[in-house]
């Protein structure tokens, strides 16, 4: 809960204890219920209402006249049906703030401060294979270039002040499409929207060191952007320059500068097809999102020459690129790095092998991997991909499986409520655990490969969490 969520709480449980009390010599402490006005203004203006909190907006109106009335009167007691009532208000009103919490993001541990902005860019190379209309799955004739729209975390100079990013980019419209993707009421998750990050918005750029290695991260199917921000921060807080493309169709929602909202296309992987058509379709959504890769790529190195004006001109080691990505995404840079030599280490979250080239697990990939998976995620006819890649790369490639987690820890999920194990939708790993794992784990492969070869972070991971089975060829 936030600050003065909790001041409004405590207030509202002194004021209905009180309502037991006959003080008659101090009645002037009835009037404590008006100071939840004061408490109220602030939460208001400074932090936002939201409906979990809507028990307690109740009894901070009731208690008013209630104090007042104790005070002309300290001997009143009040019916039982009302002190029944106030009281399962109360607790419904503590519980619900509590339990579906404003996500707060753990404070990062890298020596650099970091900062975030956005893109939209064109890709005037490739046309759109999907349709924006909702009853079409494909563009026919596909017309439109692919449109990409793109966050960036990275080092920033210390000692800025400015405004926090907010977790989502477009606020409501994201709230309400996550919310639906988990099949709850549109405005069930609207909370997050107040929810702010490590990061300050359009933040000067570190210039303690010339040029700083990069990272391009893809997300999951029906994810976005921004799903794995606490990995994101940390990367750049330990220097990384970190390029996010979000997958139009394939994510949550994306929405473009001019208004337009693309939402997720479920047709692109259809349901009740043969195997034969799901494939077919799979691979043109596996194509798409590695164009957006190899784009990104390709915008990284017109950001560093300077032919994309911005902040990031001369500061991106072009020689220093990595990649991440999570499920779906996780394919998707793999299967860049397998043919895109600008690639040079590449990790896996859980990656989903099914949409991408064939070729890709039977040949195996030139650059240091690491494939990080939950417990018991690889099934068929992904697993059989996995164990072939497995079998064909290089000495030196790594994988390790992390007990006590499901497929969706690696994205935020774990800030979202505490009863994120209990409704299945992550594994019973604490929130705390498993973001220090995965960022560890992140950093170590990262500076081992692209920073210092020398470096001990990875080991010092293996060494730290023992949930994790590492292996290495």
């Amino acid at each position: 809960m936030r600050l003065f969520e909790i001041i409004i709480l405590a207030i509202t449980l002194l004021s209905f204890l009180l309502r037991f009390l006959p003080l008659k010599k101090f009645t002037w402490i009835y009037l404590l219920p008006t100071l939840n006005l004061l408490a109220f203004a602030y939460h208001l203006f400074f932090e936002g209402t939201r409906w979990q909190m809507i028990p307690l907006y109740i009894l901070v109106i009731a208690f008013i006249p209630m104090g007042f009335r104790k005070i002309i009167q300290p001997e009143h007691r009040f019916k039982w049906v009302v002190t029944i009532l106030t009281a399962v208000l109360l607790l419904v009103g503590a519980a619900l703030p509590a339990l579906l919490p404003v996500p707060v993001f753990p404070d990062t541990q890298g020596p650099y401060a970091v900062g975030t902005t956005f893109y939209y860019w064109v890709d005037q190379n490739r046309l759109e294979a999907y349709s924006p209309d909702p009853d079409l799955v494909y563009a026919d004739p596909p017309s439109e270039p692919r449109r990409v729209m793109v966050q960036v975390w990275y080092p920033a100079t210390a000692g800025q002040v400015g405004e926090p990013a907010p977790y989502l980019p477009d606020g409501g419209i994201d709230a309400q499409a996550l919310a639906t993707s988990f099949d709850f009421p549109g405005f069930f998750l609207n909370h997050f929207q107040h929810a702010t990050t490590n990061s300050l918005l359009n933040a000067p750029i570190a210039t303690c060191f010339d040029q700083w290695p990069v990272l391009v991260f893809s997300h999951g199917w029906n994810g976005m952007r921004y799903q794995n921000t606490a990995q994101m921060e940390a990367l750049a807080s330990h220097g990384y320059i970190v390029f996010a493309p979000e997958h139009a169709y394939g994510a949550v929602v994306t929405v473009y500068p001019d208004g337009t909202r693309i939402y997720n296309k479920d047709g692109a992987l259809p349901s009740g097809v043969s195997d034969e058509e799901y494939a077919a379709a799979a691979y043109i959504l596996g194509q798409s999102w590695v164009g957006d890769l190899v784009f990104t790529l390709d915008q990284v190195e017109r950001l560093q020459s300077g032919e994309i004006i911005s902040i990031f001109q001369g500061h991106l080691d072009t020689i220093r690129i990595g990649m991440i990505g999570h499920s779906t995404g996780g394919g998707a840079v793999l299967q860049t790095c397998w043919q895109d030599e600008r690639c040079k280490a590449v990790v896996g979250e859980d990656p989903w092998l099914v949409p991408y080239d064939r070729a890709m697990p039977a040949s195996g990939l030139s650059q240091p991997s690491l494939n990080m998976f939950s417990e018991n995620w690889a099934k068929d006819p992904n697993l059989t991909l996995l164990n072939q890649l497995w079998d064909n790369q290089p000495p030196g490639s790594q994988r390790m499986t992390t007990r006590g987690t499901q497929h969706y820890d690696f994205s935020d999920i774990s800030l979202y409520s505490p009863l994120g194990a209990t409704l299945g939708l992550k594994g019973p790993i604490s929130a705390e655990r498993e973001i220090s794992l995965f960022n560890d784990f992140l950093v170590g492969f990262f500076d081992q490969h692209l920073v210092n070869q020398n470096s001990t972070l990875l080991e010092d991971a293996i060494q730290e969490y023992h949930e994790v089975i590492f292996e290495q060829k």
